[in-house]
């Protein structure tokens, strides 16, 4: 299996909410892959950070999702933890020393960037380790079955991303679809580096089945229009700015309801 990213723990942001449950679903394969424990976090900030109810709902949203990881009968350590202090700033935080930070969201439409919430959009764009943001997540009934999505680019940090897809692939027995930019006036060349980078990681994990998508119009547009059934996407970095187009632009035309996972290196 292709080497991931390694920490102490993966980390899923927990809130009371359902998106927030969905998450810790999704990340329990994550933990298990890594032999690290899943490590719920729920944060406690402003001036109700003193009162009582607050910190014990913050308690009582962490055992709820524990009852509900425990539920599934994975074999996986789970830890608690309430911290005090600004939900971005504190994932970010244990992002340093973390294999994966995870958070819900519900992106819908033009309504995402209000659904995807601040703490998504910041801990995506600044953690320090990989970021996925999960949309919906059942582990007790079949998954859809969508690909997971990849764009292939010549940016330095493509390659990490692309192992990211893959490492993905086999964790979720999912195929891969790699996605190129090649405007017409590339020609075939283009196309066809796009068919060479492929063929180099099909001939390295032939476990993983790859698909070629040569495009001529924009990555998220693409997202904006394909009927392919999704399951994640995969960007870097570089692209977490645009995770309120992503997440929003899909949920349009494809109700599997993709996550998105941005991969650092």
């Amino acid at each position: 299996m292709i080497e991931i990213h390694s920490g102490d723990s993966v980390v899923v942001g927990i809130d009371g909410s359902t998106a927030a449950v969905y998450a810790a679903h999704w990340a329990v394969a994550e933990a298990i892959a890594r032999d690290v424990p899943l490590r719920l976090v729920s944060c406690v900030q402003g001036p109700q950070r003193s009162d009582r109810m607050v910190i014990e709902y913050a308690r009582t949203s962490l055992r709820a999702a524990h009852a509900a990881i425990d539920d599934t009968a994975a074999h996986v350590k789970v830890e608690t933890a309430v911290v005090v202090g600004d939900p971005t700033a504190a994932l970010i935080s244990e992002s340093r020393h973390a294999a994966m930070v995870c958070v819900g969201s519900v992106g819908i439409g033009r309504f995402a960037k209000a659904l995807l919430g601040s703490t998504a959009a910041g801990v995506a764009e600044s953690a320090a380790c990989p970021a996925a943001v999960v949309r919906s997540y059942a582990p007790h009934r079949r998954s859809p079955a969508g690909s997971i999505l990849v764009e292939v680019n010549d940016w330095e940090e493509n390659h990490d991303v692309f192992a990211a897809a893959v490492a993905e692939a086999q964790l979720r027995g999912r195929p891969v679809v790699a996605v190129g930019v090649c405007p017409p006036e590339t020609g075939m060349s283009g196309r066809q580096e796009l068919l060479r980078r492929c063929a180099v990681w099909q001939d390295l994990y032939p476990d993983v089945y790859i698909t070629a998508v040569p495009i001529t119009t924009s990555f998220v547009r693409f997202l904006q229009t394909t009927s392919e059934p999704i399951s994640l996407v995969v960007v870097g970095a570089r692209e977490a700015a645009k995770l309120v187009k992503i997440i929003g632009s899909h949920a349009d035309a494809n109700s599997d309801n993709p996550s998105v996972l941005v991969a650092r290196a």
